[in-house]
């Protein structure tokens, strides 16, 4: 069993959460901008051909 009273233990895991936290926040915000660019890119593809078929 775990000595919660252990200080290397919990600088282990409070260095652990910190990391975690780092990388949740990186790779979220990482898919939030790529979800962003695809977003923008569908509308100016949407935009691009709704403007060519109004000619016809």
């Amino acid at each position: 069993m775990a000595d919660w009273s252990d200080p290397e233990l919990l600088k282990a895991l409070a260095i652990s959460i910190i990391g975690l936290g780092v990388g949740l926040w990186w790779i979220s915000s990482r898919i939030r901008s790529k979800l962003k660019e695809v977003e923008e890119r569908q509308s100016r593809r949407w935009g691009d051909s709704a403007d060519t078929h109004s000619d016809e």
